[in-house]
């Protein structure tokens, strides 16, 4: 009987989870395979020294502990995006028979089936654990392969233990959020409706995306730590944030489509609601630009602020012609990346480039 139980939440949840989040997997992929195989080292070497290099760098991604420490929080953040979707599923009209159809089973046979659910859900990494292993055995370094093995299988756990409560649970009546309440009698602008909105419905998202942002920031100042001068490292920096908030654009986007519609026939201009879109993006990444402040000189993290407005700009006036289908807008937003990354990095063009992009940008976002 568990078997077959084990089959439907398969297709329910693990099959659609992939169809649906392949495009954040497929970036994610491309993106790392990219970086270790076709990145050039520099200086001019011989083709055998150039694949050793390169399997040094495929394994400090593998079996270093920073990297690992790094995987295990991507690793979390993942486990907590598939959290959000099995809820998110287990609360649509078609599958609330599993309340019913589950609940005659046992909480031992409940917990084996989604215990094998979240591990085909996180089949990505366990790859990435079959590959540690393969090159522990090679390089005799056993350590972080077994201690990834016990964070597969404790994420696999928790997993388990939270779908077996989320489904035996009595659904109750969402209440107003303590945000809500508390900004009740305060006059909100047009412009700022959006804000409450992140912090009201989509906090865990918008939490999800700092974390990530944070550890991009720190890992990347890390790795060049002794090229911190070089105008390319901020650049880096700055675009990684923006593209992790694309997200967050497609929120937005998808917010004012769903909620204010109706916001087509106020009279605001085309340069207010440009000025509207910007003040709204600087409020989302003002923690990473406290940040760049902090970290880099005044002119250059200006440049840096610049830079990323234009690009999250750019990334809102593709939504325009993608509408809501996210699927093709993270592709559109992947193939930007892997451009502007390959172009502004190899040519070292940084300065003119921000300016020019920025001015690029907000041509655009005007006239669409």
């Amino acid at each position: 009987m568990s078997g077959s139980l084990t089959q439907v939440l398969l297709k329910i949840f693990a099959y659609r989870f992939y169809r649906e989040q392949s495009g954040l997997l497929l970036f994610l992929f491309v993106t790392i395979i990219s970086y270790c195989f076709f990145i050039n080292t520099a200086g001019v070497y011989q083709m055998e020294e150039s694949t050793f290099y390169h399997l040094m760098l495929m394994m400090t991604f593998i079996i270093t502990p920073v990297m690992m420490l790094l995987v295990f929080a991507c690793w979390l953040i993942y486990s907590i995006k598939s959290w959000q979707y099995v809820a998110a599923q287990l609360q649509l009209e078609n599958n609330q028979f599993l309340f019913y159809g589950m609940t005659s089973f046992s909480k031992l046979e409940q917990f084996k089936s989604w215990f094998c659910v979240q591990l085909v859900i996180s089949l990505p990494f366990l790859g990435y654990w079959l590959f540690a292993t393969i090159l522990g055995v090679i390089y005799d370094a056993n350590l972080i392969p077994a201690i990834t093995l016990v964070y597969i299988l404790s994420m696999a756990l928790i997993s388990a233990l939270l779908y077996i409560y989320l489904v035996n649970r009595i659904n109750k009546t969402r209440k107003t959020s303590l945000l809500l309440r508390l900004s009740s009698g305060i006059s909100k602008p047009f412009s700022s409706l959006f804000m409450y909105h992140l912090f009201d419905r989509t906090k865990l998202i918008y939490l999800l995306t700092k974390i990530a942002s944070l550890l991009v920031m720190t890992g990347v100042l890390y790795i060049f730590a002794a090229n911190k001068q070089d105008l390319r490292v901020p650049y880096i920096i700055i675009l990684a944030i923006v593209t992790l908030h694309s997200v967050l654009i497609y929120q937005e986007h998808r917010f004012k489509e769903t909620y204010l519609s109706f916001a087509r026939n106020l009279p605001y201009s085309r340069f207010k609601l440009f000025l509207n879109f910007s003040f709204i993006y600087f409020l989302i990444i003002l923690p990473e630009c406290i940040w760049c402040f902090s970290q880099f000189p005044f002119l250059t993290a200006v440049e840096m602020l610049l830079s990323g407005l234009s690009t999250a700009l750019l990334f809102r006036s593709i939504l325009y012609l993608m509408g809501l289908r996210m699927y093709r807008y993270l592709l559109w937003v992947f193939g930007l990346f892997i451009l502007s990354f390959y172009h502004h990095v190899r040519y070292a063009q940084i300065i003119f480039c921000c300016k020019s992009d920025y001015f690029l940008s907000a041509f655009l976002s005007i006239l669409l």
